[in-house]
């Protein structure tokens, strides 16, 4: 799945493109009102040549009325922010006492020349303005269509993501469905087998007369087994849910390990294997919860059992390595397939073996989740002399 953009990040890049857009709007607005302000400026000028030209060859009483017309377009100009045009105003009040007639065209003619050169120069300044709004515009279109296309690249990125989002979390609930079905399927077989059992004990021990306390032993073995699987493939559903919540406290390992054990007991002599512990004389202080802990023990010794031969021994081992405590639960059985010691540990799987032994393929998966809630690891590995050995280590309380 791809990184999302962070927020900040998007926050100011819009922000900063905002800002150039106000920025290039503000400018394309001035640059218009400049270039209005210049056509004016243009169109007035050009009037004032035309009123220059108009004046050359015309008597003398014909001037003073055009004169007038002149004024106003100057100070129309000067309006506008012109410059002020002081000699062309005091050549043309000296126009009215010129009586000489080449003197009055000459003088027409140096007005005429300073007119055209102000329309020159109002057109130039006309035609930078417009080139100047021309770039501005071009930033304009450019930068609306950067926006718009991140715009659109961030709509088809989003979507993009939901579209990823919503087919893992529909992959999620698929693998959640297979899930629950494989989890009642290996329920409804795994509880079925012990039912059966304690079912068969029990009517042979009602019609005939044997060892009674015999049989009854066996049925609490089975009654023992079926609910160490109940509880384990709750615990682990309950787990894997988010549910439970550990409260951890300072115990002796030796007392988790050997209450474990003693629930092991009945169906360790129901298989016919024997536990083999010889817990150390000092106490092994982590902080734990026991009973979710014992729970993983039970599993880890539960497994053992069921892939152990009868008369073969469970060798159950508690060492302290420095700062962690090692606790090592190894069988006599086949051993593990090199294939199958990464899987081990995952919810439902089971080796080629482990599935002709029976089981859930809870046991092991719920071993793990309680060792990583601990800050501990498990590891499974074979055995060199045969047989295959689960090792879970603990972190020590500190002294």
């Amino acid at each position: 799945m791809s990184r999302p953009m962070p927020i900040a990040r998007g926050f100011v890049g819009w922000l900063v493109m905002a800002a150039a857009l106000a920025a290039l709007m503000a400018g394309f607005v001035l640059s218009l009102s400049s270039a209005a302000r210049q056509f004016e400026i243009a169109l007035l000028a050009e009037r004032q040549a035309g009123l220059i030209a108009g004046l050359a060859g015309q008597p003398l009483a014909q001037i003073p009325p055009r004169l007038a017309e002149y004024r106003a377009l100057v100070a129309q100009e000067s309006a506008l922010g012109s410059p002020a045009h002081s000699d062309e105003l005091a050549r043309i009040n000296r126009l009215p006492a010129m009586a000489d007639t080449a003197r009055r065209e000459a003088l027409l003619a140096t007005m005429m020349a300073g007119e055209r050169a102000e329309v020159a120069a109002a057109r130039a300044a006309l035609d930078h303005s417009r080139r100047r709004m021309l770039v501005l515009g071009g930033l304009l279109t450019l930068l609306a269509l950067a926006s718009a296309g991140a715009g659109l690249w961030r709509l088809v990125w989003a979507n993009r993501a939901l579209e990823r989002e919503v087919a893992a979390r529909s992959a999620q609930l698929q693998a959640v469905d297979r899930s629950r079905r494989l989890f009642f399927a290996k329920a409804s077989h795994e509880l079925r087998t012990p039912v059966a059992a304690m079912r068969s004990l029990a009517e042979v021990t009602l019609a005939a007369e044997g060892d009674c306390p015999a049989a009854l032993q066996d049925v609490v073995a089975q009654a023992q087994f079926l609910s160490h699987r109940i509880d384990e493939m709750l615990s682990l559903a309950s787990a894997e849910e988010g549910k439970p919540v550990l409260t951890l406290a300072p115990c002796d390992l030796r007392d988790i390990v050997a209450g474990a054990l003693s629930a092991a007991g009945p169906f360790a002599r129901l298989v016919e294997v024997d536990l083999a512990y010889d817990p150390p004389a000092d106490p092994v202080r982590v902080r734990a919860d026991g009973r979710w802990l014992g729970q993983a023990l039970l599993a880890i010794i539960d497994n053992g059992l069921k892939i152990s031969d009868p008369g073969a021994a469970l060798e159950i081992a508690l060492v302290c390595d420095g700062a962690h405590a090692i606790l090592s639960i190894a069988d006599h059985g086949p051993g593990m397939g090199e294939a199958d010691l990464p899987l081990i540990f995952e919810a439902y799987y089971q080796s080629e073996e482990g599935r002709h032994r029976g089981g859930t393929g809870l046991g092991l998966a719920l071993a793990r989740w309680v060792a990583n809630q601990h800050g501990g690891a498990i590891r499974a590995e074979n055995r060199p002399t045969g047989g295959a050995r689960i090792v879970l280590s603990l972190p020590m309380e500190e002294a």
